[in-house]
This record gives C-alpha cells, structure tokens and sequence, in this order.
C-alpha cells in the first residue's frame, strides 16, 4: 500500500484535476495529508474486519477512492450480495442502506457512518405515509409504484419499485397487469413527470403524488435546484454538447415537452440515471456534455473517461445529506460496530427506524414486503 505521504501527493493532483473547480480550495496539500493519514487507518481497520467499503456517486472524492464499489444505490447493493460480502459499510444515505439491507438479508452486516435524521432524503421526510393510505382507501384495488429512493415503510405498502433507470418500463408493466386500476407513482414528482410522459401513459391512468408534506416537496431538493434557465445557459455556452439530464430534475418535464416540439434536438437531450450517463459517455461521439445532476458525478465521470469534457449544469447542485458523510465518521463506525442496520420484531415502527447511537432497525414483516416489491421490479429487468 502506498505511503500516507504518496497517497497525500496522489490525491492532491488527482481531487485538483478532477474536482478542483467543483470544490474550491477543498483539497489542500494539507487536507490531503489528513485525508490520507484517515484513510491508511480506515483501510487497515476494514481489512481487519472484513468490511467491504461502497460508495454513492455523490460522495466527496476520497470515497472512490476508498471504495471497493461505486454507484448508485440498487447496483451497490446488487453488487455487495453477489460479491457475498460479509460486512458492508454502504456509504451513502441511510435509506440507501437500508435498501442493501432488504437485498442481502442475514447473510450481510450492513452500518452506516450517522443516524437516519442525519444521512436523510427530502423524498423520504416529505412522503406522507397517512396520505398514501388514504389514496389507497379512495381508490380500491389502486397501485402503488414507488422510487427507490423511499424508506422501507413506504417500500412495503407498495405494489412495485423502480429506479429512475427502469421508471419507463415498471410503470408501463404497472398498468398493463392492472387494467382499470388507477396507478399512484411516488414520492418524485418531477420522475413522475417524466417517466409518465415518456411512457405514453395519461393523467387518468397514473397520477402522480404531488403533495407536500413536513416543510418538504414531493421531489427531490437537489434536483429540484436544476430549473429551465440553467439549461438554457448551457447549451447556448456549449452547443455542441449532449445534454445528460437526472429525470429528477425539476428541469426534466419542461426539457422534454421542448425535445418533443423540436425547440431541442432529440440527439442532444438525453434523461438518464446516473450509471446511464456513464454508458452513454462512453459510447457517444460528442466530447463535451453538460451534466444535471449532483455534482459528485462530475468527479467520477472525468475520472473514468477523462479524454472528454464534463460540465455541471449548477455549482450549487449539492446534496447536503451525501456530504454528512466523512472519513471521520466512517472510521468510528468501524471502531464501535456503529450504525448497524438490523430486522428486529414487528413492534418496530419502520417510520422509526432509530434505536440508539450503535443500531436502527427494519421491522422484519415490513422488510419482507419491501423486499417482494424490489424483486417484482427486478424481474421486469
């Protein structure tokens, strides 16, 4: 393993080169050496205890760095049950954990660096539970497709789950298996949009939850910073670039309504997750693309295809829950077995899922409802 000094030298060119402009003066030689002398101990501390390290597209650099994986959320957790990790410190927000959790099961410990309230989501703290339910009760036989991005209560009173990859084809097959019933898509409204619109699907078929709850909006905070505007300055600075747009964009529904009249061209504009943008850069001719998402991709995308240019759409696209995330925190969780996700007895509120400073829990009934609505959604692929 390289020298805490070489690590220092290596991650000071590289987090400059590749994310300098996006955090500026975040990566000191200084800092770097402290980065590095966390990261040589949180390295030999995992190793020790047969942790596997993941990272969500939106951390701060030194995660990718640490990380075994890196990712979204459902292709983690994927990836850590078919690696037949034993541990797994999932760096990310807690739901996204939570999520590893319900597709590894028993067979893997899963922590996380904070509390739930601290690595939290707009679209978890604004999706109202008792709204749902009242949905469901004025419309019998209705069906709930829920994002991914949703805490495992709200997973388990769903019928399916997507992700904004396959958002499209889960809706479609919702309302193909359940003719006349009305379908509710939620908590994202601005993915609701979209996916609906791209879908060929009406406003009698699916509604869409757009209802605001406990201070937040029914999308998410960050994505809804990406508006109209932005967009427009983009491309008249870079009109030769293709457009990579998070279809939970606040952006997304007025970007396409545009590509579909023409005003943008259909080979420019492109509504894609995360890992989708990575395909698509690799693949596309273009050699500049502006990128409306959070701005962590950035990082990862010049990284990894580093002969192209990567633009963010806004400096100010940040989720601030992503970044509670540091090497600090990740190092104690390994020092003190701290947050472990666990099942515990139905007593449990899943809405609830904080016990104390070590552990939170999934109410095992509730997980395995969770966990019948995620394989729906992986066998339509």
């Amino acid at each position: 393993m390289a020298t805490k000094t070489d690590l220092a030298s290596e991650w000071y060119e590289l987090f400059n080169r590749h994310a300098g402009d996006l955090y500026p003066g975040r990566y000191s030689m200084e800092q770097c050496r402290a980065l590095a002398e966390v990261a040589e101990r949180i390295l030999a501390l995992a190793a020790s205890r047969g942790s596997t390290i993941v990272a969500h597209n939106y951390l701060y650099p030194e995660f990718h760095e640490l990380a075994a994986q890196v990712g979204d959320s459902l292709g983690l957790s994927l990836w850590a049950r078919d690696a037949g990790a034993t541990r797994v410190d999932f760096e990310s927000v807690y739901f996204m954990g939570a999520t590893a959790k319900l597709i590894t099961g028993d067979a893997t410990r899963v922590f996380v660096a904070d509390a739930p309230r601290v690595l939290g989501c707009s679209l978890v703290f604004g999706t109202d539970h008792a709204w749902i339910e009242r949905w469901r009760s004025l419309n019998p036989g209705g069906v709930v497709v829920t994002y991914i991005n949703s805490d495992v209560g709200m997973k388990a009173i769903s019928d399916y789950v997507c992700t904004s990859r396959n958002a499209v084809a889960v809706l479609r097959r919702a309302v193909e298996e359940n003719p006349g019933r009305k379908v509710l898509m939620c908590p994202d409204k601005f993915l609701g949009w979209v996916t609906r619109a791209m879908a060929g699907l009406s406003e009698e078929q699916v509604e869409i939850y757009d209802h605001a709850f406990a201070g937040f909006n029914a999308c998410c905070y960050v994505h809804e910073k990406v508006n109209p505007a932005a967009l427009d300055q983009m491309l008249d600075e870079h009109p030769e670039a293709d457009l990579l747009i998070h279809p939970e964009c606040g952006c997304a529904s007025t970007c396409l309504f545009r590509v579909q009249k023409g005003e943008i061209p259909h080979q420019k504009a492109y509504f894609l997750s995360t890992e989708q943008m990575l395909w698509h850069a690799r693949s596309s001719p273009a050699g500049e693309f502006v990128v409306a998402t959070e701005k962590g991709m950035i990082y990862r995308l010049r990284k990894e295809i580093p002969e192209k240019t990567f633009i963010p759409v806004s400096e100010d696209v940040v989720c601030d829950y992503m970044k509670q995330n540091t090497l600090a925190k990740l190092l104690r969780s390994l020092e003190e077995d701290r947050i472990e996700i666990v099942f515990c007895d139905d007593d449990c509120d899943p809405r609830d899922p904080y016990v104390d400073d070590r552990v939170s829990h999934i109410p095992r009934t509730a997980g395995v409802k969770a966990r019948q609505a995620i394989d729906r959604m992986l066998a339509i692929g």
